[in-house]
Protein backbone atom coordinates (compact mmCIF):
# COMPACT_ATOMS: atom_id res chain seq x y z
CA UNK A 1 0.00 0.00 0.00
CA UNK A 2 1.32 3.41 -0.77
CA UNK A 3 1.91 6.00 2.05
CA UNK A 4 -0.85 8.38 3.41
CA UNK A 5 -0.77 12.17 3.69
CA UNK A 6 0.48 12.02 7.35
CA UNK A 7 3.43 9.41 6.35
CA UNK A 8 4.17 11.55 3.39
CA UNK A 9 4.41 14.28 5.64
CA UNK A 10 7.05 12.71 7.55
CA UNK A 11 8.81 11.77 5.02
CA UNK A 12 9.45 15.19 3.41
CA UNK A 13 10.24 17.03 6.55
CA UNK A 14 12.88 13.85 7.42
CA UNK A 15 14.24 14.59 3.57
CA UNK A 16 14.60 18.96 4.56
CA UNK A 17 15.90 17.73 8.09
CA UNK A 18 13.38 19.44 9.81
CA UNK A 19 11.06 18.34 12.45
CA UNK A 20 7.94 20.22 11.83
CA UNK A 21 8.91 23.46 13.07
CA UNK A 22 10.08 24.83 9.69
CA UNK A 23 8.22 23.41 7.34
CA UNK A 24 5.14 22.27 9.11
CA UNK A 25 2.41 20.06 8.63
CA UNK A 26 0.46 22.46 7.01
CA UNK A 27 3.19 23.43 4.37
CA UNK A 28 3.94 20.12 3.48
CA UNK A 29 0.18 19.31 2.83
CA UNK A 30 -0.45 22.29 0.36
CA UNK A 31 3.07 21.17 -0.88
CA UNK A 32 1.87 17.38 -1.75
CA UNK A 33 -1.51 18.84 -3.24
CA UNK A 34 0.62 20.97 -5.86
CA UNK A 35 2.80 17.61 -6.16
CA UNK A 36 -0.08 15.52 -6.68
CA UNK A 37 -1.82 17.90 -9.37
CA UNK A 38 1.56 18.28 -11.33
CA UNK A 39 1.32 14.74 -11.18
CA UNK A 40 -2.18 13.88 -12.33
CA UNK A 41 -2.44 16.37 -15.14
CA UNK A 42 0.34 14.50 -16.76
CA UNK A 43 0.33 11.10 -15.77
CA UNK A 44 -3.15 10.00 -14.55
CA UNK A 45 -4.54 6.74 -13.71
CA UNK A 46 -5.90 5.14 -17.06
CA UNK A 47 -9.78 3.16 -16.86
CA UNK A 48 -11.94 1.67 -18.68
CA UNK A 49 -15.62 1.00 -18.46
CA UNK A 50 -18.25 -1.47 -20.46
CA UNK A 51 -21.44 -0.08 -21.59
CA UNK A 52 -24.35 -1.73 -23.43
CA UNK A 53 -25.36 -0.14 -26.81
CA UNK A 54 -29.11 1.60 -27.19
CA UNK A 55 -30.98 1.50 -30.38
CA UNK A 56 -30.52 4.27 -32.27
CA UNK A 57 -28.92 6.40 -29.44
CA UNK A 58 -26.56 8.82 -29.50
CA UNK A 59 -25.32 10.20 -26.62
CA UNK A 60 -24.10 8.46 -23.58
CA UNK A 61 -22.68 9.97 -20.07
CA UNK A 62 -19.41 9.20 -18.55
CA UNK A 63 -20.02 10.05 -15.57
CA UNK A 64 -23.18 8.08 -14.76
CA UNK A 65 -20.28 5.26 -14.80
CA UNK A 66 -17.89 6.56 -13.21
CA UNK A 67 -17.79 10.08 -11.41
CA UNK A 68 -14.09 10.44 -11.38
CA UNK A 69 -13.56 9.92 -14.78
CA UNK A 70 -11.66 13.26 -16.62
CA UNK A 71 -11.22 12.94 -19.93
CA UNK A 72 -12.11 10.40 -22.75
CA UNK A 73 -9.25 8.79 -24.21
CA UNK A 74 -11.25 6.16 -26.83
CA UNK A 75 -14.53 4.34 -27.34
CA UNK A 76 -14.32 1.22 -29.19
CA UNK A 77 -16.76 -1.50 -30.26
CA UNK A 78 -15.90 -4.84 -28.57
CA UNK A 79 -15.73 -7.67 -31.37
CA UNK A 80 -18.37 -10.19 -31.93
CA UNK A 81 -17.73 -12.88 -29.15
CA UNK A 82 -15.08 -10.87 -28.01
CA UNK A 83 -12.80 -12.98 -30.18
CA UNK A 84 -12.27 -10.09 -32.66
CA UNK A 85 -10.33 -7.12 -32.62
CA UNK A 86 -12.36 -4.44 -30.54
CA UNK A 87 -12.78 -1.45 -32.81
CA UNK A 88 -12.27 2.38 -32.42
CA UNK A 89 -15.93 3.94 -33.83
CA UNK A 90 -15.79 7.78 -34.10
CA UNK A 91 -17.21 9.94 -31.54
CA UNK A 92 -16.97 13.57 -29.59
CA UNK A 93 -16.98 14.01 -26.36
CA UNK A 94 -18.19 16.99 -24.31
CA UNK A 95 -18.69 18.55 -21.19
CA UNK A 96 -22.07 19.80 -19.29
CA UNK A 97 -22.88 20.77 -15.98
CA UNK A 98 -19.61 19.32 -14.83
CA UNK A 99 -20.28 15.57 -16.28
CA UNK A 100 -18.82 13.98 -18.92
CA UNK A 101 -20.71 12.75 -22.35
CA UNK A 102 -19.65 11.75 -25.49
CA UNK A 103 -21.69 11.72 -28.76
CA UNK A 104 -21.58 8.60 -31.81
CA UNK A 105 -21.09 9.97 -35.16
CA UNK A 106 -23.17 6.59 -35.88
CA UNK A 107 -25.48 5.07 -33.24
CA UNK A 108 -24.75 1.17 -32.23
CA UNK A 109 -27.32 -1.73 -31.24
CA UNK A 110 -28.48 -3.25 -28.01
CA UNK A 111 -25.95 -6.60 -29.09
CA UNK A 112 -22.82 -4.02 -29.31
CA UNK A 113 -21.03 -3.07 -26.36
CA UNK A 114 -19.12 0.10 -26.14
CA UNK A 115 -15.76 -0.20 -24.18
CA UNK A 116 -14.69 3.29 -23.35
CA UNK A 117 -10.84 4.14 -22.28
CA UNK A 118 -10.35 7.45 -19.98
CA UNK A 119 -8.28 9.29 -17.27
CA UNK A 120 -9.08 9.55 -13.55
CA UNK A 121 -6.79 10.93 -11.39
CA UNK A 122 -4.47 9.76 -8.29
CA UNK A 123 -5.62 10.21 -4.64
CA UNK A 124 -3.65 9.88 -1.33
CA UNK A 125 -5.15 8.71 1.56
CA UNK A 126 -5.73 12.25 3.77
CA UNK A 127 -5.39 14.59 1.35
CA UNK A 128 -8.75 16.32 0.70
CA UNK A 129 -10.93 13.89 1.85
CA UNK A 130 -9.97 10.55 -0.08
CA UNK A 131 -9.86 7.24 1.81
CA UNK A 132 -7.50 5.38 -0.53
CA UNK A 133 -3.84 6.49 -2.11
CA UNK A 134 -3.83 5.13 -5.81
CA UNK A 135 -0.09 6.08 -6.67
CA UNK A 136 2.05 2.66 -6.69
CA UNK A 137 4.10 2.45 -3.90
CA UNK A 138 6.97 2.76 -5.94
CA UNK A 139 6.15 6.02 -7.11
CA UNK A 140 6.27 7.35 -2.91
CA UNK A 141 9.64 8.87 -3.28
CA UNK A 142 8.86 10.90 -6.24
CA UNK A 143 5.94 12.23 -4.39
CA UNK A 144 7.98 13.30 -1.44
CA UNK A 145 11.06 14.71 -3.94
CA UNK A 146 8.13 16.82 -5.34
CA UNK A 147 7.04 18.02 -2.18
CA UNK A 148 10.24 18.67 -0.53
CA UNK A 149 10.40 21.09 -4.11
CA UNK A 150 7.23 22.59 -3.33
CA UNK A 151 7.97 22.87 -0.06
CA UNK A 152 10.99 24.89 0.00
CA UNK A 153 9.39 27.29 -2.79
CA UNK A 154 6.45 27.92 -0.64
CA UNK A 155 9.00 28.54 1.86
CA UNK A 156 11.17 31.22 -0.10
CA UNK A 157 7.83 32.34 -0.77
CA UNK A 158 7.00 33.44 2.53
CA UNK A 159 10.44 34.98 3.07
CA UNK A 160 10.80 36.59 0.13
CA UNK A 161 10.08 40.27 1.39
CA UNK A 162 12.10 39.85 4.63
CA UNK A 163 14.41 42.67 5.08
CA UNK A 164 17.29 40.47 6.26
CA UNK A 165 17.11 37.73 3.43
CA UNK A 166 20.43 37.42 2.15
CA UNK A 167 21.50 36.44 -1.46
CA UNK A 168 23.54 33.56 -0.30
CA UNK A 169 20.26 32.22 1.32
CA UNK A 170 18.21 33.00 -1.46
CA UNK A 171 20.46 31.00 -3.92
CA UNK A 172 20.63 28.29 -1.14
CA UNK A 173 16.51 28.05 -1.85
CA UNK A 174 17.24 27.57 -5.06
CA UNK A 175 20.06 25.62 -5.46
CA UNK A 176 18.48 22.60 -3.43
CA UNK A 177 14.90 22.98 -4.92
CA UNK A 178 16.64 22.87 -7.90
CA UNK A 179 17.94 19.31 -7.65
CA UNK A 180 14.71 18.01 -5.38
CA UNK A 181 12.36 19.55 -8.86
CA UNK A 182 15.04 17.13 -11.19
CA UNK A 183 14.90 14.28 -9.00
CA UNK A 184 10.70 14.34 -9.21
CA UNK A 185 10.69 15.59 -13.03
CA UNK A 186 12.90 12.79 -14.15
CA UNK A 187 10.64 10.22 -12.00
CA UNK A 188 7.78 11.44 -13.90
CA UNK A 189 8.81 11.49 -17.07
CA UNK A 190 9.80 7.56 -17.00
CA UNK A 191 6.40 7.55 -15.45
CA UNK A 192 4.96 9.09 -19.05
CA UNK A 193 6.97 6.50 -21.01
CA UNK A 194 6.05 3.78 -19.50
CA UNK A 195 1.98 4.54 -19.26
CA UNK A 196 0.47 3.79 -22.47
CA UNK A 197 -3.24 3.70 -22.96
CA UNK A 198 -4.25 0.47 -24.74
CA UNK A 199 -5.80 0.72 -28.21
CA UNK A 200 -7.85 -1.19 -30.36
CA UNK A 201 -8.07 -2.16 -34.26
CA UNK A 202 -4.92 0.87 -35.85
CA UNK A 203 -7.17 4.14 -36.14
CA UNK A 204 -8.10 4.33 -39.82
CA UNK A 205 -10.04 7.69 -38.95
CA UNK A 206 -7.10 10.21 -39.61
CA UNK A 207 -7.09 9.60 -43.15
CA UNK A 208 -10.79 7.74 -44.29
CA UNK A 209 -12.49 10.67 -42.99
CA UNK A 210 -15.54 12.35 -44.74
CA UNK A 211 -12.94 14.27 -46.46
CA UNK A 212 -11.44 11.60 -47.64
CA UNK A 213 -11.11 11.41 -51.73
CA UNK A 214 -12.59 14.90 -51.36
CA UNK A 215 -11.01 16.43 -54.39
CA UNK A 216 -11.65 21.07 -54.21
Amino acid sequence: MSDTLAQLIDKVQALLGDDGTIFTDATVTAAIRQTLDEWNIRAPIHAATTITGVNDQYEYELSDEDSASVVILDVLRRGPNNNEQDISITFDDYNEDERIFFRLRAPVTTSDTLIVRYTIYHTISGLDSAVESTLPTRLDQAIVNGAAFFSIMIRATSRVETINLSKDQSDNYREIAGAYATAFGNRLMQEIKRKRAPVGEPDQRAWNDQYHGWDP
